[in-house]
């Protein structure tokens, strides 16, 4: 947020070794009262030679100039205030195309340190060190208020001056954006500044003592013209910086949820967080962010019930290896919210700052059990059926179910062997079939069986079935090409029972 009549110190360059150094730097605080002592008027020659000495360790050398003014053979306030009238009577008269105003050192910001300066003339150059007297032009620290000096060319150059537009934000369509800022212009402060600096230091009122001439009067201060350019003016919040302030807005409404127990109990909707905010740009171009207490405290007073459950127990078939093969229940853990003390300042506190608010709940979670089923099948080739069994959290195993069936006939035979469901479907076309479920002729299988219902494959192209083209199941039933036949409804139990990754085991 740049703006250069907005700066508030500026420092101003360095001057050839063949003049003295006027040097740039804060502007002092207000000077103490001036006292304005005076000397030599009707003192008595005895009282002025009894007081030499005193009087040479505080007035300063003659032929000593800060800035033009003369404050040799003066004391340290003469030479403060010599100094600093030097600098607030300096007239400087700038030109910007084809307009001219004269404005004077205190309109435009100038300002010296004239106690320090002072001082450091008196230490420098007392009067009772001969060899110190007439050193001519010295050294002055100066800075200027580019904020005074911008408020003063405004109203002298009114015409010239367009103020800049703040960037502003907005919040439409669940997010906020940016409206952009615009540009103003005004005089260049930082080319008048650096022009005033080059003036300053080769000002011949400056440096009239070393220069051989006599110096100004103490009340004299130096007249410079300037001719000043036109520039862009930054706004005080730019589209950039508005851009970054919404970038952190966003995350910070997509961002504010409660948690319990390490665990995220409930997120807030990034348009209910909005809701609970006023985002504003001030005159500084500061964003600044109002929080909605009493809303924010409202939906915190819902929490507990929202939050609040009892836990709900899962319910899953597993393999042997305790994997989760399918889950028949979501298990759910239940949650107590005991207390939201504190919790809407945590909130306002996080969006004051444009940063997210995960916020920790008081109370306790109970954890929810699982019932977790292992289940496998046995093929009895010779009693003609299959088993089903299922054991419960590592307790005793039961035989779920046992179904008749059919096998595969001689040269087809349905292979022995431990095997596991690797593949399930609900429907098939089963042999040489094309997609509509029409036999191909000349196929590798000789025939087709069209929408066969219910698949669970175990072992290649050998699996659970339902089969509607015969009604011959048990002991001695040898009908298929290798797969285990069942009826339809049997074979939809075994698809929902066995899982992919269930064990099959198949036995004489």
């Amino acid at each position: 947020m740049t703006d250069l009549a907005t700066e508030k110190t500026q420092d101003l360059g360095d001057t050839t070794e063949a003049q003295p150094e006027v040097r740039w730097a804060e502007p002092a605080p207000k000077k103490r009262g001036k006292k304005g002592l005076w000397f030599g008027i009707g003192i008595p020659v005895a009282a002025l030679a009894c007081g030499a000495v005193v009087v040479g360790t505080i007035f300063t050398a003659p032929g000593v100039t800060v800035l033009g003014a003369d404050v040799g053979m003066t004391t340290v306030e003469g030479a403060e205030e010599a100094i600093a009238a030097a600098v607030a009577d300096a007239t400087v008269t700038i030109s910007v195309d084809g307009t001219q105003q004269t404005l004077t050192g205190t309109e435009l910001g100038l300002s010296v340190d004239a106690p320090k300066t002072a001082r450091d003339i008196k230490n420098a150059y007392p009067l009772w060190n001969v060899g110190a007297w007439s050193p001519g032009a010295v050294d002055a620290e100066l800075s200027v208020d580019t904020q005074v000096a911008g408020a003063a060319l405004s109203d002298a150059f009114a015409d010239k001056y367009t103020a800049p537009v703040d960037a502003q934000i907005e919040y439409n369509d669940g997010a906020y954006s940016v409206v952009p800022s615009e540009n103003g212009q005004g005089i260049d402060i930082d080319t008048l500044v650096a022009d005033l600096s080059a003036e300053l230091a080769a000002s011949p009122a400056v440096h009239a003592l070393a220069a051989g001439a006599a110096p100004m009067a103490a009340s004299a201060s130096p007249s410079i013209s300037l001719v000043a350019s036109i520039t862009e003016t930054e706004p005080e919040l730019t589209t950039d910086e508005a851009e970054a302030a919404v970038d952190s807005l966003n995350a910070a409404i997509s961002d504010v949820a409660f948690t319990l127990d390490g665990d995220t109990v409930e997120t807030v909707e990034p348009k209910t967080v909005a809701s609970w905010l006023d985002v504003t740009v001030s005159d500084a171009g500061e964003v600044e962010i109002a929080t909605k207490n009493d809303e924010i405290e409202k939906y915190v007073a819902g929490v507990p019930e929202r939050v609040g459950q009892a836990p709900a127990d899962a319910d899953v078939v597993v393999d042997a290896a305790g994997n989760v093969l399918k889950t028949i229940e979501e298990g759910r853990d239940g949650y107590q919210v005991t207390s939201t003390d504190g919790v809407t300042d945590t909130i306002a506190g996080s969006l004051s700052e444009m940063k997210p608010a995960e916020v920790a709940l008081t109370g306790e979670k109970v954890a929810h059990k699982t019932t977790e089923r292992f289940r496998r099948a046995v093929v009895s080739k010779s009693e003609g059926y299959s088993y089903f069994y299922e054991t419960v959290n590592d307790g005793k195993e039961k035989m779920v179910k046992s179904m008749p069936m059919a096998l595969g006939t001689p040269g087809h035979d349905t292979q022995v062997g431990d095997f596991t469901v690797y593949a399930q479907l609900t429907t098939q076309n089963m042999g040489d079939c094309d997609a509509e479920g029409n036999q191909i002729p000349g196929g590798r299988f000789g025939y087709c069986t069209a929408n066969v219902k219910w698949i669970s494959y175990f072992n290649g192209d050998q699996g659970f079935h339902g089969t509607y083209w015969h009604n011959n199941f048990g002991p001695g039933a040898y009908m298929s090409h290798g797969c285990v036949n069942l009826t339809e409804p049997d074979a939809e139990w075994v698809y929902r029972f066995l899982q992919t990754g269930s064990p099959v085991k198949v036995v004489d």
